[in-house]
């Protein structure tokens, strides 16, 4: 909701603030028949939040005088609701039944409050929202005033513009007053009813639609009037259209009629010399409109008023203005009477506007002049409409005698006529074969007429002439010769007498020099100067051409370089294959070999150099496992075979198979046990190897690498210290890079592919693996993966889903 203050607010309150006034002077109730309820403090509740306890408590503070413009002008279009604080003096003779009347007769609801009933309780509520109380013209509700000094709470809430026309009357007053003003009103609405009435029985008498659509917009804006001036709430106590839009929707409808009117009334004219005129009046009311309104609009009403029916009715208001004035210049004279009438109407809706926006006072003035400047307007499009038949009966009555004389010279003037309408017919051919040459030579591209039986050259545009002669002289002749395969002229003449034309052929002509030239053809037939012709229309594409020769060229150069590409990586997986097969048969008949002397030999010699043997073994076994295992990922992409997964267990038989390789180490383990999870434990298991064999490596002899397994909230978090260098601050994302090891390793074996390994793992899992340096020296990684339910097994003890996963 807006929190903008209005401009009138703010005034009212700096001005309190700069005088230290904040407390308005009590109303005096001494008999008058008429109290307007010009004395009041005002504060605004920009969240309608505050009731009336809060009012009359916390809030009573905020409240303060209203400044004399408040009195009587609009406070603009908010969203806030206005608090209002009344002080009467009621005299002891003055007591008793009072109206209080809120001369808006568009007004969503205005609450009030007494402080001699007690207790908070609603004393009287206004407005299109409440049932009404008084069947009156405009919003009315009762209070009975005791005699003594009182206050009035009174809260109010609108969409439509914030005035607060209050006065209290007299019962008997109050009829007595409005008596003249509803016989006013009503005599003028139906002023407009009548004149509506009459033009749609003269319009379906004469059958004249412009009549009609007259008659729709006077008898729309008789119903605006009654929305305006409150007389349809006070016969049938609700609106025609509910809502605080219903006026202008019944003048955006009156507007549509008035659009129409002029559409079938006046001879609108087409031409780019209207232009300016037109342009320039919307441009000038929409800038009218925007500069009064916008400034004194919070940023919650902007969009709204500006987008309500009334935006509708000021954009014809504008159209019509811009079209009365083009015909006006074009020279039809009624139109001045359209003019004024759209004129009387758009300063009706500046005086809204500003009354609206408190520019002006709110008074009956500036109240009604604007609602009934509609009906000058419809005054004034009456007259336009009774010259327009008027001026139509003279041409009529004029046609007739002209009729008339002619066919009492006919016998006499037969062959001076025929002569003078052949003369004629030869110009008017004349001029639309000039005007066609004109269109034709202004044409983007190149255009040829042709006779259809010789081809000989009947015209063409210069750009004709430029691409196929060269020069300013016609071609001398369009057939077969002027297409690079003869064959498609007869395409073109086939596809002329198949489908009545033929458009958009592509293919190859002859430019002057001869060199081909793609185009797109279009032929249709024509009658010129009496000779059977074809007109060809031809569209250059040959840059076109070029440039989707040049894209295939660059595809399959594309292409080649891809079926390269795959076919290396064919030959290093195939290599990768042979290299496995070649290296894992020595290797197997090695580690058993060293296995067989092993429990053969004593000597603890030998049984160290046996130990080294094995080791050395297990390191080619998992150089050959990682260069298959990127190699899988390369190729057709990691496919993960998810089952149950023992962290726990995966996690001890990794760091007991470390300790195992490398007794020169402590191997320390710390795990929880956690809850049953999902995932590929073979490929886990290298991801955890890796990171444990790396700290191993890169620990000193007889140190310590610590393994910790726990739990952190949704995730399981393994982490691997080790007593090593560290990883520097500017490698620590480089050393998962593929192949990459840190300059400073030495002489420690290694591929640069563990690390590189374990993070394509993990995230495939949905974890990560990062490291960091520990303050005590070596690096410590860490692992995390997401803890998920594990799934139950099938009958064969595998997952119960259908396959793998990606």
């Amino acid at each position: 909701m807006g929190r903008a203050v209005l401009p009138a607010i703010l005034l009212a309150a700096l001005l309190a603030v700069a005088t230290g006034s904040a407390k308005a002077d009590p109303v005096p109730i001494d008999g008058q028949s008429r109290i307007p309820l010009t004395s009041f403090e005002t504060f605004l509740d920009p969240d309608r939040a505050l009731t009336i306890a809060d009012v009359r408590g916390e809030a009573a503070t905020r409240f303060v005088a209203a400044s004399p413009r408040m009195r009587d002008h609009s406070q603009g279009f908010t969203s806030d609701a206005l608090w209002l604080r009344v002080e009467i003096d009621v005299a002891e003779t003055a007591a008793g039944r009072y109206f209080l009347t809120l001369d808006v007769p568009n007004f969503d609801q205005l609450d009030v409050w007494n402080s001699w009933s007690g207790a908070g309780a609603l004393s009287a509520a206004l407005g299109d929202r409440i049932a009404m109380a008084v069947p009156n013209r405009v919003n009315t509700a009762v209070l009975d005033l005791p005699a003594g000094r009182h206050t009035l709470w009174m809260r109010a809430v609108t969409t439509g513009a914030m005035a607060l026309p209050l006065e209290l009357w007299r019962p008997e007053a109050l009829w007595v007053a409005e008596q003249g003003r509803i016989q006013l009103h009503t005599t003028l609405t139906a002023v407009a009813a009548l004149l509506g009435m009459t033009a749609l029985a003269l319009g379906t008498a004469l059958s004249s639609l412009a009549l009609v659509f007259y008659a729709g917009a006077v008898l729309s804006t008789a119903v605006h009037f009654m929305a305006m001036n409150g007389l349809d709430m006070m016969m049938l106590e609700t609106h025609l259209f509910p809502g605080n839009d219903n006026p202008f929707v019944w003048r955006a409808v009156s507007g549509v009629f008035d659009a129409a009117f002029l559409l079938a009334a006046l001879p609108l004219r087409r031409h780019a010399r209207w232009a300016i005129p037109v342009l320039g009046a919307l441009a000038l009311l929409g800038v009218a409109v925007v500069v009064t309104l916008y400034p004194f609009l919070d940023g919650y009403a902007r969009p709204f008023v500006l987008l309500r029916p009334s935006g509708l009715t000021l954009t014809i208001l504008a159209v019509g203005i811009a079209a009365a004035l083009q015909c006006r210049l074009a020279g039809h004279r009624p139109a001045t009477w359209v003019v004024v009438g759209w004129l009387v109407l758009a300063a009706g809706n500046l005086m809204a506007a500003l009354r609206n926006a408190g520019v002006l006072p709110w008074t009956e003035t500036t109240y009604f002049l604007p609602t009934y400047a509609p009906l000058a307007e419809m005054l004034c499009f009456g007259i336009m409409a009774v010259v327009v038949l008027r001026a139509e009966r003279t041409r009529v009555q004029r046609v007739m005698v002209t009729a008339l004389r002619r066919n009492e010279a006919e016998l006499a003037e037969r062959v001076t006529q025929r002569t003078t309408a052949l003369a004629k017919a030869n110009a008017a051919l004349r001029d639309r074969e000039s005007q066609l040459r004109r269109i034709l030579e202004a044409a983007p591209f190149p255009i040829l007429l042709f006779h259809a039986d010789s081809a000989a050259t009947l015209y063409a545009n210069h750009r004709a002439r430029a691409l196929f002669s060269g020069n300013t002289t016609l071609p001398a002749r369009l057939g077969r010769d002027l297409h690079q395969d003869p064959a498609d002229h007869d395409r073109l003449l086939a596809l002329l007498e198949r489908n009545g034309s033929a458009e958009n052929v592509e293919m190859a002509m002859r430019d002057a020099a001869g060199n081909p030239v793609w185009v797109l053809a279009s032929l249709v037939a024509i009658d010129y100067q009496g000779l059977p012709a074809r007109l060809l229309a031809v569209n250059d594409i040959s840059r076109r051409r070029q440039l989707e020769q040049e894209l295939t060229k660059a595809r399959e150069v594309a292409e080649a370089a891809l079926g390269l590409e795959r076919a290396s990586s064919e030959t290093q997986r195939q290599f990768l294959a042979m290299i496995s097969h070649e290296f894992r048969t020595p290797l197997s008949v090695i580690a058993v070999a060293v296995q067989s002397l092993g429990l053969a030999v004593e000597d603890e010699t030998v049984l160290a150099r046996l130990a080294r043997v094995e080791r050395a073994v297990r390191y080619m076994n998992g150089m050959i496992d990682a260069c298959l295992l990127d190699d899988r990922f390369e190729g057709a992409g990691l496919v993960l075979r998810t089952g149950a997964l023992d962290l726990t267990g995966l996690v001890r038989d990794t760091a007991d198979a470390a300790q195992a390789a490398s007794p020169g180490h402590a191997v320390r383990i710390r795990a929880e046990t956690l809850p049953g999870m999902t995932g590929d434990a073979p490929l886990l298991g290298i991801a955890l190897s890796n990171l444990v064999e790396n700290a191993v490596k890169y620990s000193p002899r007889q140190g310590a690498v610590d393994v910790v397994l726990l739990r952190d909230g949704g995730e399981a978090v393994v982490t691997v210290a080790d007593q090593g260098k560290g990883v520097p601050e500017d490698e620590r994302e480089r050393i998962f890079e593929k192949y990459y090891r840190c300059a400073g390793t030495g002489r420690v074996p290694g591929a640069g592919l563990g690390l590189y390994l374990a993070r394509r793992i993990v995230a495939a899992h949905g974890g990560t693996v990062g490291v960091r340096n520990r303050p005590e020296g070596g690096a410590l990684f860490t692992l995390r993966l997401p803890l998920e339910p594990a799934p139950a097994l099938g009958q064969n003890g595998a997952p119960a889903d259908d396959g793998p996963t990606d």
